[in-house]
């Protein structure tokens, strides 16, 4: 009996226990290949984009560097970048304006507002229009002596367009930091020649209206009230005689003694 088994266990054959080897390797090596792709595919979505074009500045100053050196292959091949200047470009219009085909650029803001006559100068191109003077007494007063009829018509107290030129450049002057302590004071003065109209029943209306329209325009030029004073003399105030010994008028003498005075007066401050 015992035989009999061993016999029958020696036909048991084994030739084919390598297909179970070969099975398992195909399967080791078939999840090493699904890991491997998994694994490869998850760092391709979490991989960061990198930019492929790389920008490359080259400064002015090597470029004629390069133009400058002829042993340098290719030198003479580089072109110089034009770069664009606005003040150039706009000198350049300026430079030729009869140049056909340039427009010319005009700069609004390099017009200058011509400044203001001085006081001596205003008086000076008066003094062909009639009697005008200057008087300057230290730096305490300085008085400007201006004909009527510069500002105003015969028996008017209207400044007429011209007058009101002349003040203007007056104004800019007493507006100036060098008067700026200092009182203005016009003074109204006329000849002797009687008036009787019915704005001015007498020359002390027609000299006060006179000096009170000059104040005014000076308001208007922006000097402040408190530096302004209006006064009317009549004729009280002659520089010459109205009439000579005969008691016959001197239209000359009227002339000058028809006049505005303007006094600037400096103010002495107390502490």
């Amino acid at each position: 009996m015992m035989y009999r088994r061993q016999g029958k266990r020696k036909k048991v054959s084994h030739a084919d226990d390598w297909l179970m080897t070969y099975a398992d390797m195909i399967t080791l090596l078939l999840c090493f290949f699904v890991l491997f792709v998994s694994l490869s595919i998850s760092q391709k979505k979490n991989a960061p984009k990198v930019e492929m074009v790389q920008k490359v500045v080259l400064p002015v100053q090597e470029q004629e560097h390069i133009e400058a050196n002829p042993a340098l292959p290719g030198a003479d091949e580089v072109i110089k970048p034009e770069l664009s200047d606005p003040v150039k470009e706009e000198k350049t219009e300026k430079s030729d304006p009869t140049e056909p085909g340039v427009e010319t650029v005009v700069d609004e803001t390099s017009e200058q507002v011509p400044s203001p006559a001085s006081l001596p100068e205003i008086v000076d191109n008066l003094k062909s229009q009639g009697p005008a003077g200057f008087e300057q007494k230290g730096d305490r007063i300085t008085s400007l002596e201006i004909s009527s009829a510069a500002f105003f018509d015969v028996g008017s107290a209207i400044l007429s367009p011209a007058g009101k030129e002349i003040l203007h450049d007056v104004a800019a002057n007493i507006k100036a930091e060098k008067f700026k302590d200092y009182l203005v004071t016009v003074e109204g003065h006329t000849d002797d020649t009687p008036i009787n109209t019915s704005l001015f029943p007498s020359n002390w209306e027609l000299s006060t209206a006179r000096a009170a329209a000059v104040v005014r325009f000076f308001l208007d030029e922006g000097v402040p009230a408190q530096k302004l004073r209006a006064a009317g003399y009549a004729d009280t105030f002659p520089k010459v005689s109205n009439r000579d010994a005969n008691g016959r008028a001197i239209p000359e003498n009227q002339a000058q003694n028809r006049r505005v005075v303007i006094k600037l007066e400096k103010i002495e401050k107390t502490i």
